[in-house]
């Protein structure tokens, strides 16, 4: 027994596709006939385009760091930190930072004491350093690690009182009390919500008081360079 062809369902089909092709064109010409007019797009009207994901208002931020301050004339000092701030805002913050420091003789030191020049120079080593400060981040920021990791930044810069207490090196061992003004930048690279790695250096720019010298020069202006790598921890806010 012999089927016949199917010319009606070729029929159906080519009206379908008709159909298809029909309502397509008449979508692009409504779209094309009546255009959504979104206006001009000003400066002041562009903003963040994603929120925040880490955030510091109204937390405390504490802190251990491992550091070295390694330009003095003629030491160089491993030092570890502890840092303990609050932050007003996403930009504001204050912070206080207590660091204990291990004074060693550097090459230069050793070269001037050897018998070679058999000078003393009158250098003092660091021990102790307090400092308050106020900090503002103004950037925050991300980048792809190798394009499979995202990583959460930002920038902030800090100034505000720094001291330090400073040993000569010496045999008389005697110490040297000095203020001054502290500066520095650093970043803040979030590893989850409430913990952070921070690199930083800060410049301390001192006023040492010598009681030694105080009959020819009692003042001396001192400058501490330390850069410092830390973990901190991010409190729960309100």
């Amino acid at each position: 027994m012999r089927f016949p062809a199917f010319p009606a369902a070729k029929a159906l089909v080519a009206a379908a596709l008709l159909g298809t092709v029909s309502s397509a064109w008449s979508s692009t010409a409504v779209a094309q006939d009546n255009p959504v007019d979104i206006g001009v797009i000003k400066d002041s009207d562009r903003s963040v385009v994603q929120k925040m994901l880490y955030t510091k208002e109204g937390r405390v931020e504490l802190g251990a760091h491992l550091g070295w301050m390694p330009f003095d004339t003629f030491t160089t000092t491993p030092l570890v930190a502890v840092t303990g701030g609050y932050h007003l805002s996403e930009e504001w913050g204050a912070e206080v930072a207590f660091d204990y420091g291990f004074a060693l003789e550097n090459h230069s030191y050793r070269l001037l004491t050897s018998e070679a020049y058999g000078i003393s120079p009158d250098a003092y080593g660091h021990m102790l350093g307090i400092s308050a400060h106020a900090l503002w981040s103004p950037i925050y920021a991300k980048f792809s690690w190798r394009g499979k990791k995202v990583i959460h930044h930002d920038v902030y810069a800090l100034g505000g009182f720094a001291s330090a207490l400073e040993k000569a090196l010496m045999p008389d061992a005697t110490t040297a009390f000095s203020p001054g003004l502290g500066l520095g930048l650093g970043m803040r690279f979030y590893l989850n919500q409430d913990a952070t790695l921070r690199v930083q250096v800060k410049d301390d720019l001192l006023i040492q008081n010598r009681v030694k010298t105080e009959d020819s020069q009692s003042k001396f202006l001192k400058q501490n360079v330390a850069l410092t790598v830390g973990y901190t921890r991010l409190l729960k806010g309100k």
